[in-house]
């Protein structure tokens, strides 16, 4: 399958500009690359990195799967991989994992050249961004079982995240995980601050007046200076943060039909004053400058903060500290908390034979997920989110009772790009540089630029 360099190649350009505050020389390696891309296109550099095998072919067959599992998530990753092999005599995989940093340049290059895997990862948010490209392989008559095997049982996975892999009423992937935020919190400072239920245990709060109480107790200056130096709460990632809170008060970044810039709007302003509240009003939150606030939560500093559920790991790696686990409190109206989840897609121009075999790997996968929750996420399959063994891993089931009500990033195709002037405002209001109307005000007239931009 050869793609129009000229049309996809639009990506490529958007995804320069994006990364306008990274080092001018990595934007220069890329246009490099593409140029050099360009030139070889011409000399059949085209189609999937199996697309030499023979396509009726009776033998084993090799397919490409590539990923951005560079932490511990990439040794379950691998284990999986495994046992596909042991079940699967006739396929082999080869898994590529490449940096997050440059997965998506190397992704979007070698769909638009040549050499693109059999098997990839793509973030729910960024899906239609490469769907719109025409440059994925929908995924219906192989959900249906056309000649694929087994029917996918469709009533299995969770509605959000299901409904995150469709693009103009086609579906374009399968989604593996769901990876919310979710609240960390010490069970020891709990204790000490007497945050406790009936029983003596460390009781996290559900709701924004048990957050801000249990966040004033858990804010101490211990050693008399008149500063505090354990907070009951830190902003960790600003964005994901942000966004579970305005979510909660019917808000985002561009409005439902994503046509229109939405960061504005009052709901938002409450959303981002509250933030600030916790700051310069309530003295419970450090300002975001100066403080490693994922280290200070570790070494035990910090009462509370919300995370991903990928971040599960790095606790299990401190030994001795006594975290746990809940579901991010409601600050808002409304339930709602950030997410992402991995989909599994396919490119567009495979054999039926390299395609079939790219299914089976992908159920494989879908099916036993639930080693994959093990290594820190949150499966999409009811079958296995209600499983006693997925019950008993204590921080993910905690995390999975949001998988109903996950916001992702807007899942429009200009939607990676709208970062770049949503983050730097948020961090501008945290820091106390603007006000939160004036930042969002400025983050909007950006935003309607990139956004009516042809």
């Amino acid at each position: 399958m050869k793609v129009d360099h000229r049309v996809f190649g639009s990506i490529i350009k958007r995804r320069i500009r994006v990364k306008r505050r990274a080092p001018r020389f990595r934007a220069r390696m890329l246009l490099g690359l593409v140029g050099a891309l360009v030139g070889l296109s011409g000399c059949g550099m085209t189609g999937s990195p199996g697309s030499t095998d023979q396509a009726d072919a009776n033998g084993p067959i090799t397919l490409d799967f590539w990923n951005g599992f560079t932490g511990p998530d990439g040794k379950t990753m691998e284990a999986m991989v495994k046992q596909f092999h042991a079940a699967n005599p006739d396929i082999t995989i080869r898994m590529q994992i490449i940096p997050w940093g440059t997965y998506y340049d190397k992704v979007t290059l070698a769909l638009a050249y040549g050499g693109a895997p059999d098997v990839f990862i793509l973030h729910a948010a960024r899906l239609s961004e490469y769907a719109s490209f025409n440059v994925l392989r929908p995924i219906d008559d192989l959900r249906e079982a056309k000649g694929t095997g087994a029917p996918l049982p469709v009533a299995d996975f969770a509605r959000v995240p299901w409904k995150a892999t469709f693009y103009k009423g086609k579906q374009y992937g399968l989604p593996l995980d769901v990876h919310p935020l979710g609240l960390y919190y010490n069970r020891a400072l709990f204790k000490a601050a007497g945050i406790t239920d009936a029983n003596g245990n460390a009781k996290p709060p559900t709701n924004w007046d048990e957050f801000l109480a249990a966040a004033k107790k858990l804010t101490r200056d211990t050693n008399g200076d008149g500063r505090p130096d354990e907070w009951g709460f830190v902003f960790t990632n600003q964005h994901s943060n942000w966004y579970t809170f305005a979510t909660q008060f019917g808000a985002g970044i561009v409005t439902e039909d994503g046509r229109r810039c939405a960061m504005d709007t009052p709901a938002n302003l409450v959303a981002l004053n509250r933030m600030r509240d916790l700051i310069y009003r309530y003295h419970v939150t450090p300002k975001p400058e100066g403080i490693d606030a994922w280290l200070a939560f570790r070494q035990g500093k910090v009462g509370m903060v919300m995370e991903g559920i990928y971040m599960l790991a790095s606790l299990e790696e401190q030994k001795g500290l006594p975290y746990a686990g809940a579901p991010a409190p409601q600050f808002g109206p409304n339930p709602g908390v950030w997410g992402g989840s991995h989909v599994l897609c396919q490119p567009v121009g495979g054999s039926p034979r390299r395609v079939t075999a790219a299914w089976r790997f992908i159920r494989f996968l879908s099916d036993h997920s639930l080693t994959w929750a093990k290594g820190g996420q949150v499966p999409v399959r009811l079958s296995i989110l209600h499983s006693a063994e997925f019950q008993a891993l204590p921080v993910q089931s905690q995390f999975a009772k949001q998988v109903g009500f996950v916001r992702y990033d807007p899942t429009i195709p200009r939607g990676n790009a709208l970062g770049q002037f949503v983050d730097p405002a948020v961090e501008a209001v945290l820091i106390g540089l603007q006000t939160p109307k004036a930042a969002m005000n400025d983050a909007c007239r950006r935003i309607t630029q990139a956004l009516e931009r042809p």
